[in-house]
């Protein structure tokens, strides 16, 4: 927050100063006009990524949203080997901020509410926020984002029929290194609460109008009130830089260097460190298609009564299309990850594929599958899942019907596991077996009033 205020504090005093050059002098070669520096295809080593619908609004304003949902859950506790159907309430309010200056823009975002389990009866508070603040100059700009959250097991998916918002709670990024966007979080078993936190400040300056260097450095953790002492909180720390060129007029290729380091205790999982490089290439059509490719060799020193070095490979490949009214969104990666509080550290798979399409005036649709195989990279004494590897997946699909600018109606349905490769009894939870599924079926009403303007 400082280093936002700061750079807004800059960007103030240099549009309120009387300029010292005569009004004659030439204007620069390249600016905020450089294609490189183009917000619908921006420099492929960054963070940002170019999306097929950018945010239309350009004023600033306050919104407020309220959404209340109904849901039958096959397995409420989120339990390995257990079922059995009970309902659970849930209650959801979000606020909004969109604030604009001349060369700087804040985006702020809150929700909250609580879930109420019935059989037996439970409930749990719900708490998510995010910040986005961007500040520009004449040949590059500075991005601070945060994301924090406090919830009853590991998925945002609160009421399983989406969160009303900007979105700034899931991340507000789809860039960086393998997997960071993703956070460390890779499936949940039981509800127990969770407090994560992650935050990144990222540059871009652009060197001419087609080539751009861009730095980046971020923390994260996760905290889990856990009285079994089963899963391990960890720390993670994250530092990249790379180079992007823009060699025509919808294609980019770029380097990154990334370092990072997950850290565990002590008694449990010691330290983790990660040397990535990433050679990437970028094809970009505005509003149409969006392609990323990247791969690269990895450098892991696993350092836990000794140091066991390990060389790997990461990478990733992403797609954005729409053909007329409807959008697909399809995406790999291999990374390594903090392991979800079940190890110590993992090698991870993880795949996704997401469509959307609108259903006459006032109907959209919605469906997604998600999977990911998560191998453990590294033995330890106290804590984590008695599993050599664990695999998660999950299918959903929503229905949303608009009821005038003020309420939806949704109806969802989704589908998930999260599967330990040993046998029953042995993978390390309280319960019995070594799968935990669940199905849930959702209903529910959202009220967002028309933002309130504030200039």
């Amino acid at each position: 927050m400082a280093l936002l205020v700061f750079g807004m504090s800059v960007c103030v005093v240099a549009q309120n100063s009387s300029p010292s050059q005569p009004a004659t002098t030439p204007a620069p070669a390249f600016g905020q006009n450089a294609p490189v520096l183009d917000p619908e295809n921006p420099p492929v080593s960054g963070l940002d990524e170019p999306t097929l619908e950018l945010r239309s609004a350009t004023r600033s304003f306050i919104s407020p949203a309220l959404q209340l949902s109904e849901a039958a859950d096959t397995n409420g506790a989120n339990q390995i080997g257990t079922n059995g159907l009970e309902s659970v309430s849930r209650v959801l309010g979000a606020f909004d901020l969109q604030q604009f200056w001349p060369k700087s823009d804040l985006f702020l975002e809150y929700l909250g509410g609580g879930a109420f389990y019935g059989r037996p009866y439970a409930a749990y508070q719900m708490h998510a926020a995010g910040l986005e603040g961007v500040t520009r100059w004449r040949t590059g700009q500075a991005t601070l984002r945060d994301s924090f959250s406090y919830l009853p097991d590991g998925s945002f998916l609160i009421g399983y029929g989406g969160v009303p918002g900007l979105g700034l709670t899931n991340g507000g990024m789809g860039g960086g290194l393998p997997g960071f966007h993703l956070g460390g979080q890779l499936g949940s078993v039981g509800n127990i609460p969770r407090l994560a936190n992650s935050a990144i400040l990222d540059v871009v300056e652009a060197i001419n109008p087609v080539s751009a260097f861009t730095v980046a450095g971020g923390f994260a953790n996760s905290h889990f009130y856990d009285s079994t002492n089963t899963y391990l909180n960890g720390d993670q720390y994250t530092a990249q830089a790379g180079y992007s060129h823009l060699f025509s007029r919808h294609d980019q290729i770029g380097v990154i260097y990334g370092f990072q380091l997950f850290q565990f205790p002590q008694v449990s999982g010691g330290e983790v460190y990660n040397h990535i490089v990433n050679v990437r290439w970028s094809h970009t059509l505005t509003g149409r298609l969006s392609f990323i490719a990247g791969v690269g060799p990895q450098y892991t020193d696993l350092q836990f009564g000794g140091s066991f070095p390990r060389w790997s490979v990461s990478g990733r490949a992403q797609l954005r299309y729409k053909y007329g009214r409807s959008s697909l969104f399809a995406t790999y990666e291999k990374f390594t990850s903090p392991g979800s509080g079940f190890f110590a550290g993992a090698d991870t798979q993880a795949a996704r594929l997401g469509f959307t399409r609108p259903l006459g005036r006032t109907w959209t649709f919605y469906a997604d599958l998600d999977y990911s195989h998560n191998k453990k990279l590294q033995e330890v004494l106290f804590g984590a899942v008695n599993a050599s590897s664990y695999n998660e997946g999950s299918a959903g699909a929503i229905f949303r019907k608009h009821f005038g600018r003020s309420y939806d109606l949704f109806g969802a349905y989704r589908f998930s596991a999260v599967a330990f490769n040993v046998p029953p009894g042995l993978s390390g939870f309280p319960s019995t077996g070594r799968i935990a599924h669940r199905h849930i079926g959702t209903i529910g009403v959202e009220w967002h009033p028309r933002p309130t303007r504030i200039e």
